[in-house]
């Protein structure tokens, strides 16, 4: 056996791979400016070989690293490639060119070692402001351009259009807050150094050829974990569906439609024909966000939890998005809140799947993303804008109860420090940060909290504008155990309480506090089957009260609630 087909240098090299990916991502962190990337890490970041195929990643947001080689394959169709060299970059953030939404920016720089090009190294990060028509979210964006700036795929130069040059001064100019936006998109272009830099000395350990095996051996490996997974599902076909609240000052749902085809040698199609058409609003997801959610909604539910993420777990999924629909919207329409879309598709799977793998299906969590905005334009001129991405509890699953106020699995954001955003937001002041007791739904496994958040306004000239999900329809249950609690946002103006609907934007005043609660995620399995003693403990730790737990258990008596009152004192 020659060196270069070696399994075990062969595995070396992948983790050696999966470790600069993810030294990549904590380099974006740690040197961005705004938190939303620096707290809530909504970034990615990963290496791409030759031809754009993702062959390790970070364990960041997996909606955007499931669709970083789209975005890839998507600039190749449109950029002449062939004379790139080393001071060169993609960028892009064109939904309807690989792209995501609008503020999350794309870059590919490529990998050279001795003038041969060895792959791409690549990242996305989720930028503040982009202009458009609202420095937060413009909810009445009814094209894509109301959204901001329109980046398509470009081939750049870093070192004459970057750095003062032409390309960042022309995106920054149309940016609200271009000193954080430089700030982040300068920690991209480091986060990509770093990638390459490492690539170009394990090249020169382990030499070019071995690590383009290398690259091509992880592809097939993680495709062939990944079709022996796929093949302890039964062969067959399954239907599923999941509803949007409703589209923006709708009040009618957004039906997600799904049909699982589960066929021989651990193949498996995800087709979405039947959903909702598209809408002329926010909820229409791009197509790299509907692939992504797609074979995340597979991934998520395999009994083998130790397959590499990388292009190869793609290649037994096959994913039809029907032309026109609100998961493959026509060019040009606005995609902000793809997010709500992507996550209904991965209900409406996990739906259909419930049927055939009940045991490993779990129940329904809050499964949003709640995106948050408070802006300010000061005196000055200057934007101060407060941004943050929230997700709520986890649905149970047998043998697990749910985690409590996390964000949802496509999503992945880390929370942000009440510390951090009073630091730079002197206009707010958190007054709680907390779980919401009964949130979650009962069952033999018990779903996780959702939690809520109050903020008070200092100042006047404050425009909150937010979205969300599960206002309207909750989490739902699975095998018996119950829904979980919806969602809500109240402000409240002296002895008066606005509750706004899922999608909404207003003007604030100096005193008002801002109310969001995020639901918890929903049961799995009979509440009865629910031993007393864990009920009694969630009573006594305040995770539910004595009227729920009497409500829901059966096997909880008036004995156990006196336990956990004592237990309480």
């Amino acid at each position: 056996m020659t060196p270069t087909e070696d399994p075990t240098r062969l595995a070396i090299l992948a983790n050696a791979m999966q470790a600069i990916a993810d030294e990549m991502g904590a380099i974006l962190v740690r040197s961005a400016f705004s938190t939303i990337v620096r707290e809530a890490r909504d970034c990615a970041t990963a290496l791409l070989d030759a031809d754009g195929a993702v062959v390790a990643q970070a364990e960041m947001i997996p909606i955007h690293n499931g669709g970083l080689s789209q975005a890839f394959q998507a600039s190749a169709a449109q950029l002449d490639l062939s004379g790139i060299g080393p001071d060169h970059a993609i960028l892009l953030n064109d939904p309807y060119a690989g792209g995501q939404h609008l503020n999350d920016f794309i870059v590919f720089q490529p990998i050279f070692v001795h003038d041969e090009l060895i792959g791409w190294a690549g990242n996305t990060a989720h930028h503040l402001d982009v202009g458009g028509g609202g420095a937060g979210i413009n909810i009445d964006a009814s094209e894509l351009i109301q959204e901001g700036i329109i980046i398509p795929p470009l081939l750049i130069d870093v070192k004459k259009d970057l750095h003062g040059g032409p390309i960042e001064r022309l995106i920054f100019a149309n940016v609200r807050t271009p000193a954080l936006g430089r700030g982040d998109f300068y920690a991209q272009i480091a986060a990509n150094r770093t990638g390459i830099e490492r690539m170009q000395e394990l090249a020169g350990r382990a030499g070019v050829a071995t690590v383009r095996r290398a690259m091509q051996e992880t592809l097939l490996y993680a495709e062939r974990r990944m079709r022996a997974a796929i093949a302890t599902i039964p062969v067959g076909t399954w239907h599923g569906q999941a509803m949007i609240d409703n589209d923006v000052r709708g009040t009618e749902p957004l039906v997600i439609k799904a049909k699982v085809t589960v066929s021989e040698g651990g193949n498996i199609e995800l087709d979405f024909a039947g959903s909702a058409p598209q809408v002329k609003s926010m909820f229409n997801s791009s197509t790299s966000s509907a692939l992504a959610a797609a074979i995340s909604s597979v991934r998520s539910i395999l009994a083998d939890k130790s397959i590499p993420a990388n292009d190869g777990c793609m290649r037994p999924i096959a994913v039809k998005l029907p032309r026109g629909s609100i998961l493959n919207p026509e060019p040009g329409l606005p995609v902000r809140a793809r997010v709500a879309a992507a996550y209904r598709m991965l209900d409406a799977v996990h739906e259909a799947l419930a049927q055939v793998i009940p045991d490993r299906v779990p129940a329904q969590g809050f499964n949003s993303t709640t995106g948050l905005y408070l802006t300010q334009k000061r005196a000055d001129g200057s934007m101060r804008i407060y941004a943050d991405v929230l997700g709520g509890g986890y649905g149970a699953a047998p043998d697990y109860d749910g985690a409590h106020a996390c964000a949802g699995i496509l999503s992945s954001s880390r929370n942000t420090p009440i510390e951090s955003i009073e630091q730079i937001h002197p206009q707010l002041r958190m007054l709680h940060y907390r779980l919401v007791p009964d949130s979650c739904g009962a069952g033999q496994w018990r779903g996780g909290l959702g939690f809520s958040r109050a903020i008070e306004i200092l100042e006047d000239g404050i425009e909150l504008s937010f979205y969300s999900e599960h206002f309207r329809y909750p989490p739902r249950g699975r095998a018996g155990g119950t829904d979980g609690a919806r969602g809500s946002l109240t402000v409240r103006r002296g002895d008066e309480e606005i509750r706004l609907p899922n999608t909404d934007v207003m003007m604030l005043r100096k005193g008002d506090i801002v109310e969001l609660k995020v639901g918890g995620g929903s049961g799995w399995g009979d509440p009865a089957q629910r031993p007393a003693q864990a009920v009694a403990a969630d009573v006594a730790d305040g995770l539910i009260t004595r009227e729920f737990a009497l409500a829901h258990y059966p096997a909880f008596t008036a004995a156990q609630t006196r336990a956990a009152d004592a237990t309480t004192a």
